[in-house]
């Protein structure tokens, strides 16, 4: 397929308050992802990064996720964006002439999001490589290691909402557009390494395996908060088995109420 590569960007999302993960997050790029071919973006407040290779966007005054990741993209000139989040440390090497196919076939088909991690999966099969992720379905916006049409992630963005609101109603304004994949397995293996603010044991551990230097004035989860983020996973896993058209209806019961899905009939 064509390369594509000078019309895709990577976006890492963050601010100064979390500025202690740029070291190991960036030390995990380039020891797993050392020949990522896209123009890399690190978005924060008024720090800047001395990463070789990585463009510092500064945005001033942190108003809202959401504020944040729109004023970043209008100072980005590729068409496409890949979406990564701070605390997400790449764990094995990137199969990129794999990574560089599929974004070359999203590009020529003009698709407006395609998830590289199937959490959750795909609803529909397109091919081998990918699903349709169908409107009507939870999480049809997440961020996690997605890539968008810039236009499109703009449009679906809505001053003053966070990460976790983008991911309910963005989702929910998504079902208006078509276009909207998913990978059938993880092409990035990354380790989500903070949880509300702290470090996850595991991530410490990996790190230190890896020798990856990272800050020690973040705290580490406890036991008990360890076991409530595993009992998380699982809920979210248990949702998997439910018919992915009633998940919203489901989601909606689990968080009693605290969001409207607008569940689709």
């Amino acid at each position: 397929m064509t390369n594509n590569s000078r019309n895709i960007g990577l976006l890492v999302v963050s601010c100064d308050k979390y500025s202690d993960l740029w070291e190991p997050f960036f030390a995990c790029m380039q020891k797993n992802w050392p020949d990522c071919p896209y123009e890399i973006y690190l978005l924060a407040n008024y720090k800047n990064t001395d990463v070789k290779g990585v463009r510092t966007i500064l945005i001033g005054e942190d108003l809202s996720w959401s504020d944040n990741v729109l004023t970043g993209l209008s100072k980005i000139n590729e068409d496409y964006i890949i979406m990564f989040i701070d605390d997400l440390l790449i764990k094995e090497k990137v199969d990129t002439p794999a990574v560089k196919n599929l974004l070359s076939w999203m590009v020529k088909k003009d698709a407006n999001y395609l998830r590289l991690s199937p959490t959750p999966k795909p609803d529909k099969t397109y091919n081998d490589l990918v699903g349709i992720v169908s409107p009507g379905t939870i999480y049809r916006a997440s961020t996690v290691l997605s890539v968008w049409k810039k236009n499109t992630l703009c449009q679906l963005l809505v001053r003053g909402e966070s990460a976790w609101d983008f991911e309910v109603f963005g989702t929910v304004r998504s079902d208006n557009y078509n276009q909207f994949y998913s990978t059938h397995f993880s092409l990035i293996e990354v380790l989500n390494s903070v949880i509300k603010g702290k470090w996850q044991k595991s991530a410490i551990e990996f790190m230190q395996r890896s020798k990856i230097t990272y800050s020690g004035m973040r705290n580490v989860m406890s036991l008990s908060e360890a076991f409530k983020f595993k009992l998380k996973i699982i809920r979210s896993k248990l949702l998997t088995l439910v018919p992915a058209r009633y998940r919203r209806k489901v989601k909606e019961i689990f968080v009693n109420g605290k969001y409207n899905y607008m569940v689709l009939d």
